[in-house]
């Protein structure tokens, strides 16, 4: 790697809160948090509550006597309650949840990509999502980082100074481990990579496990094949205007009537992407418009390129090729983009990701990448890949995520290793008639 583009390494009851000497500004807080309100992390979307059963159509009561109504479901554990730490350093706002039956483990989070930087107010209780760690009596530390986007080499080293000021405060864990959702997974195989010695294992959800040149190409060269049928209907890929959002509503339903409106295109940019919907498709193609501007203007030009991309895969293959517009990279923008980060395979501690089968943004097929890589270099034996039954980017709940959670520490400390396939304890998939997704591909 470029010597200017040298990456820091990342990462890194109850005990008094002095703060030690150093640079961080720190607010504690005692927290007991509520399971009323569920707060979503990074692209984590926290939709663990099961669904009221529904009467079925067409059905008719029995003559006959009711049967005794059902046992009730016995109630889930109170969250354990948390000390909260929140505070600054060197510009990056985090946050330290410490559970009351703390273990003196400790997870390091990374959350996925966000417009802007994240800040923590001690008024809101840990997600619902990261209490399923602190029940398991592990501390939760997280950045929020101190710039929002791809904010790969921020985050590295941002997080490796909230593991240094964890141990100086609250003394060495007993174990650390990494976890993150979506950009937040690739940052946890990079530390698991660059400083196994640091870390016990790593948890990765819905994550970027290929190069990240390999899955912001393949998002550009689909963004480009949509303004090949709809020119106009976004602005121009080297023209985003400042106040673009990647989440806005009304752009969002302008591109599904464009789609709409015109079926036999909208069918070809579809199938390219592999999303089942026109609103789906939306979604993510506004989405990766932000993005797109983001890796421009952090790289310091264009890191996209498909002058040698044969588009292929649709009922019209030559028509797109035809149509569509060639874009020639900035050297050193590449560069940028393919160092944070391409993930090497040398993978000395175990990590286990797990995805739902469709995910719109990052397929779950693109883990079959890593797979491979680490089986070539040896390291095949530290990589279990399992997935969820549902639809949509990081739509695992947090009940399946602490499933998860618990898969990983039985292979760290028990040695069992994790069966790849189906996360045990989701429910299996419908074997017949799988009903079609409401509005899968919206990105959190």
């Amino acid at each position: 790697m470029p010597g200017h583009l040298r990456r820091v390494a990342p990462w890194l009851l109850l005990l008094p809160l002095s703060a030690p000497s150093g640079h961080a500004q720190t607010s504690p807080a005692i927290q007991t948090p509520q399971p009323s309100q569920a707060t979503q992390t990074g692209h984590a979307a926290d939709s663990s509550a099961a669904p009221a059963p529904q009467a079925t159509p067409g059905t008719h009561a029995s003559p006959s006597p009711p049967a005794p109504a059902p046992s009730p479901a016995p109630a889930t554990p109170p969250p354990v309650p948390v000390q909260t730490e929140i505070g600054h350093i060197n510009g990056a706002s985090f946050r330290i949840d410490i559970p009351k039956n703390w273990n003196r483990g400790l997870v390091l989070y990374f959350h996925g990509y966000q417009p802007t930087p994240q800040t923590f107010d001690p008024k809101y209780p840990p997600t619902r999502i990261l209490q399923e760690i602190l029940n398991r009596g592990y501390a939760v530390a997280r950045s929020g980082y101190a710039v929002g986007g791809w904010a790969v080499p921020q985050a590295a080293a941002e997080t490796e100074a909230l593991r240094r000021y964890f141990r100086k405060k609250y003394g060495a864990p007993h174990e650390t481990f990494l976890m993150g959702h979506s950009m937040g997974g690739l940052l946890t195989v990079m530390s698991l990579e660059e400083n196994a010695r640091d870390y016990s294992g790593g948890l990765a959800l819905c994550a970027v496990l290929a190069p990240a040149d390999l899955i912001m190409q393949r998002a550009f060269a689909e963004r480009v094949a949509f303004d090949a049928f709809f020119p106009g209907v976004l602005p121009d890929v080297e023209h985003v205007p400042p106040s673009f959002m990647m989440n806005d509503i009304p752009t969002i339903t302008s591109v599904q009537k464009s789609l709409d409106a015109n079926p036999d295109q909208a069918a070809l940019v579809r199938e390219l992407a592999n999303i089942h919907t026109n609103r789906g498709l939306a979604d993510v193609l506004v989405f990766n418009t932000f993005v797109i501007e983001d890796l421009r203007l952090k790289s310091g030009g264009n890191p996209f390129d498909n002058r040698n991309l044969v588009y292929s895969g649709t009922a019209n293959d030559a028509l797109l090729n035809q149509r569509v517009h060639r874009y020639a990279a900035d050297p050193n923008a590449y560069r940028y983009l393919a160092n944070w980060y391409s993930p090497n395979g040398y993978l000395h501690r175990k990590l286990l990701e797990v995805h739902t089968i469709y995910d719109p943004l990052v397929p779950a097929s693109t883990t079959g990448w890593y797979n491979e890589l680490t089986r070539r270099l040896g390291n095949g034996d530290q990589f279990v890949e399992q997935y969820v039954d549902r639809d949509g980017h990081c739509n695992i709940t947090a009940d399946q995520t602490g499933l998860a959670f618990d898969e990983l520490l039985a292979w760290v400390h028990n040695n069992q290793r994790p069966t790849p396939g189906l996360l045990p304890g989701s429910p299996l998939p419908p074997e017949k008639n799988p009903p079609k997704p409401k509005n899968p591909g919206k990105p959190e």
